[in-house]
Order: structure tokens, then sequence, then C-alpha cells
């Protein structure tokens, strides 16, 4: 566990000055306290003196020693995880006259007369929701992703992000063979994704190529994914969450704000109709419960930025992610300073029944390229 400093807003070449700092203070006070003590001693008792002296300052001297390797450490982690998390611009945004775009060079565009640059200190993560109780050890059983949200992290704005992406979108997605070997694409729902992989790790590959490939080629470094008995977990941990059904639906009253705890989480955010708006609105309430979770986990992360740790030690058993301690590390120190105006963006579009009566959410593209523009681009001044 790292100290509530390691991992706050202070910068981490700062942690380090200061560790020192404190370390030094604490060599000279024990030496001006060791010289004071030794005035008007005896020979004898000056002698036993500077026995005790010495074993002190061997001890002060491993503490300070300590105290720099947890520092530098935390300020190598931070850096190396900063420097898995952020990059260049890969996106490939397409050059549409009918929304008057244009690509200039890496990184800058012009849209509707206005010039942008890619913000490269945002990271982004996919998060993702399993429909299923419990990952499995063992022989994998592919699955779903139900759930699909970006979560955009932007410190130069001090602002997080969470665009949804729903499970019907329909996009491109890698076909493998029973091996693991790629033997091709095809057009199909997001959702499809995580079911062609042979392990939990390899779904979410899968699934986050899918949806870099729906950003245009987009850089999304981390990801995770978490089954349904994790995300009981997670709201259970944090105290539970409270949400107002806006329809009657499987025990629910419309108009009635219910706090959600155990089972009800699950209830809540997976029942679904089964028509061609059904998934839309079992988005929304996902969406419902996504927010208020958000809330309180930063509301705890704020007061005490070591608690992201405990969170994840609670869920680990039902979650994949390819976020390291390096990683964790910067995210963590990131959050603190981050704000949430409490909203869940979706991506624009509408859902219509596609082959054989599946429904499937077509992408308003130029919507989209506006949001995007939004999102990840930052205006450049004249």
């Amino acid at each position: 566990m790292f100290p509530s400093w390691a991992i706050s807003s202070t910068p981490a070449s700062a942690a380090v000055s200061v560790s020192t700092a404190t370390a030094m203070d604490m060599v000279t006070a024990t030496a001006t306290a060791t010289r004071r003590a030794g005035d008007g001693m005896s020979k004898t008792e000056k002698k036993k003196m500077n026995k005790g002296t010495k074993v002190l300052l061997i001890i002060v001297c491993v503490l300070v020693g300590l105290a720099l390797l947890l520092a530098a450490t935390v300020f190598v982690l931070n850096a190396v995880g900063k420097s898995a998390l952020t990059g260049d611009d890969t996106m490939k945004l397409p050059d549409t006259s009918a929304s008057n775009f244009e690509s200039l060079d890496s990184g800058t565009i012009r849209h509707n007369g206005k010039l942008y640059r890619y913000n490269d200190e945002i990271t982004c993560i996919l998060l993702m929701g399993i429909d299923s109780y419990n990952k499995q050890e063992g022989n994998y059983t592919p699955h779903q992703s139900d759930v699909n949200v970006l979560a955009v992290i932007d410190p130069k704005n001090s602002k997080l992000t969470l665009l949804s992406i729903s499970r019907d979108t329909l996009c491109q997605l890698d076909i493998l063979d029973k091996d693991g070997n790629m033997t091709g694409t095809a057009d199909a729902q997001l959702a499809l994704a995580y079911s062609y992989g042979n392990s939990d790790e390899k779904s979410c590959e899968l699934t986050t190529t899918a949806v870099s490939r729906i950003f245009y080629g987009l850089n999304i470094p981390a990801y995770g994914s978490i089954y349904m008995n994790g995300i009981s977990d997670l709201v259970d941990i944090v105290g539970g969450v409270t949400v107002t059904p806006s329809d009657n639906f499987n025990g629910f009253a419309a108009g009635k704000q219910v706090e959600l705890k155990g089972n009800l989480t699950e209830r809540y955010i997976r029942f679904r109709e089964y028509t061609v708006d059904g998934n839309n609105e079992r988005m929304q309430r996902q969406n419902q419960v996504l927010m208020a979770l958000v809330y309180k986990a930063l509301n705890v992360t704020k007061s005490d930025p070591t608690s992201v740790l405990d969170i994840y030690s609670s869920v680990q058993e039902n979650v994949t992610t390819n976020i390291n301690t390096a990683m964790m590390v910067y995210l963590a120190r990131q959050a603190v300073g981050l704000d949430f105006d409490g909203h869940i963006l979706t991506v624009p579009g509408h859902s219509e029944l596609g082959e054989q009566d599946h429904a499937v959410f077509v992408i308003d593209k130029e919507a989209f390229l506006d949001q995007i523009i939004e999102i990840f681009y930052n205006p450049v001044e004249s």
C-alpha cells in the first residue's frame, strides 16, 4: 500500500523533494540534539553517548534511505504509467466536404473554419460489463459485452468524460478460429467481439480493437472487463447507489427512488425488453447506475486516494484488466484533480432492424465527428 502523499495531486517530483527535505531535517535535528546533550559530560559518559549516537544515526540514515527509495519508486511508476497511457494522435478522421473538415499536419485539423489540435495528455480506458455472473478459471466459455463505456481522462482540462457505446453498434470485428488465429473480419454487433476470444484477456483485446476502429483508430491502451457479480460487489463496497426508474419494469416502479445493493443491482441493469429500442432503454438505466457509482467512487478516492487499491482488490476476482501498478499509480494521482459533470454521453445514432431481424445501432457519422472533436481535441488559439 502506498502512503496517501504518494498518489496525491502533488507532482511526483515535489513528493521526492518533500521527502528528501524531511529526511535531512531529521538528520540535522538528531545531530544538534546530540551535540547539545554532550556538553558538560565526562569522557566516559561521552563514549557511551557516542555509541548510542552512532546507532541512532544509522537508524535515521536507514529511514532516510527508505523514504528516498519509496519516493523515487512512486516517481518512476508515475512516469512509466503516464508513458504507457498517453501518446500522439492515432485517429484517421474521415475527410468529408459535408462536415467542412480537413486533416492538416499530425494531430491538427480544421473543422468549420477553426483549427484544433489533438490533446496528447488524454488517457482512454475501455470498460466492459460482461453478460455472465462470474469470471471462469480453466475452460473458457465465451460471453458478450453488454456494457461498453470509454473513459476519457483529460488532466489538461481536469475533466473525466464517460462515453457509452451501444452493444448493438454495427462495426468491424476480427474473427478468430478455435486456435486463436485470425481468419478475417466481419461486420457485426460490437457485443459479439468479446465472444470470439479464447480467454478474457483476448476477448478484451478484440473488443478494444473493435472500439478503436469505431473511433477511427483511437489509441486505447488500457481496458477492464467486469462480470455481473463484480459490479454488484463494486456497488456494495461504496455503500450502494440511489436511482430513480423512469418506467415500470422487473419489479421497479416509475418515479420511485430505490437504493441498489446486492442482487437489486443486477436486476436493474440487466433487464431488457426485446424491442428495437430495448437495449437503448437498458443503456439509460446502466448509465444511471454508472453515473451514481462514479460519483461515489470519486468522492471516496478524493478523501482517501489509497482506497482505489482497496476497491480494486474487492472485485479483482471478477475483473480482467491490463492496468498494471505503474498505470494504477498514475491514474490514481490524476483522479484526485478530475471533475465529472454527472453526464454520461452516448455515441449518436439510431437503432434499426438488421439482418435476421436483430437490432443494430447505426452511428450518425456527422454528429459523431463533432463529438470526437469536442472530447479529444483542443482549439488552437490564434
